[in-house]
């Protein structure tokens, strides 16, 4: 499960940290308040009830520290954390001549690297002194403290950042390369077809599907009719065609996981457009293969919309 804690701000995941961190540690877990902290967001002492385990849990001086990136593709292996490990010792080595810190627990969304990941806490324990320092990332919050903890995940509203996309997002990114690939030779057999933005379809009127499915006019107008629909018919064209037999199969296969996708979900949203917004980061977000593409997966999802492959009828 990936809960997407790019999406939220930094100090909501210092706060998360510090409520993951009582479980972990105990009630006697004290948070400071957003500003200079002198390298820490939290603190314990004592003897923790849970890490890293209760047959052996550490003891001490616990100083906690939560880094948090928005991008979604950060890694620990990255120069800039290095960086930001390297200024974080200055402090610790303060902390710890004072005698304030055993314990170090850095918590962030970046993707944990092992080597890099353990190269850096011994860094850490080697240049500071101190007993203990782990660094916690992303997978390790989302897989061991955030799912069996659904109440943190309703408290800090994480579902709603996330869909269980075990969804084939590498076979759409496929069908937009060859649709873009594809473009001009589609363009120019439909040069006098370009006006053509009115469809005539068997189903119910799209205002009412847009009413069931509660999507605003607004995006409606702007993001659909007046950008989205002009391309329909070069979708069309592109499913259509013979030697794209497999990547039709492909779009019907994403159309239908994502519509049994959206109607498990669906009550984590509002409005539907909501739900494009977060299909199209989740899609787009850190592909280098997509640049120049990314417009079209928009278009391909209102073009499912429209067709009645997802969302209510």
């Amino acid at each position: 499960m990936d809960y997407r804690l790019e999406l939220l701000n930094s100090t909501d995941f210092e706060n998360l940290v510090n409520t993951i961190c009582q479980k972990l540690l105990g009630m006697g877990m004290v948070t400071f308040a957003p500003g200079k902290d002198g390298g820490r967001d939290g603190k314990f002492t004592g003897t923790a009830q849970n890490y890293p385990s209760r047959i052996n849990p550490w003891s001490g001086k616990f100083i906690i520290q939560a880094k948090h990136t928005d991008n979604p593709i950060a890694s620990c292996s990255d120069s800039e954390f290095e960086s930001i490990v390297v200024k974080e010792i200055v402090k610790l080595k303060e902390l710890k001549s004072n005698g304030d810190i055993d314990n170090y627990l850095l918590f962030t969304n970046r993707k944990y690297s092992g080597i890099k990941g353990e190269a850096l806490c011994k860094k850490i324990i080697s240049e500071t002194g101190i007993s203990n320092a782990i660094i916690i990332g992303k997978g390790l919050i989302n897989d061991h403290y955030l799912n069996p903890n659904k109440d943190i995940i309703k408290q800090y509203g994480l579902d709603r950042f996330h869909i269980p996309f075990d969804f084939s997002d590498e076979e759409i990114k496929e069908i937009i390369l060859a649709f873009k690939g594809q473009l001009s030779q589609i363009e120019g057999a439909l040069k006098s077809e370009v006006e053509r933005i009115k469809y005539n379809y068997d189903r119910i009127r799209i205002e009412e599907k847009n009413v069931k499915n509660k999507l605003t006019d607004e995006y409606y107008q702007n993001e659909i009719l007046s950008t989205s629909l002009l391309d329909f018919k070069k979708i069309e064209e592109f499913l259509g065609n013979p030697i794209n037999e497999e990547l039709k199969d492909f779009y019907f296969d994403i159309a239908k996981e994502l519509s049994e996708t959206i109607t498990l979900k669906r009550d984590n949203f509002n409005a539907f457009e909501e739900v494009f917004h977060f299909i199209y980061k989740f899609i787009c977000d850190g592909n280098s293969q997509l640049k120049g593409s990314k417009r079209h997966v928009s278009t391909f999802l209102h073009y499912m919309y429209f067709e009645c492959l997802i969302g209510k009828k």
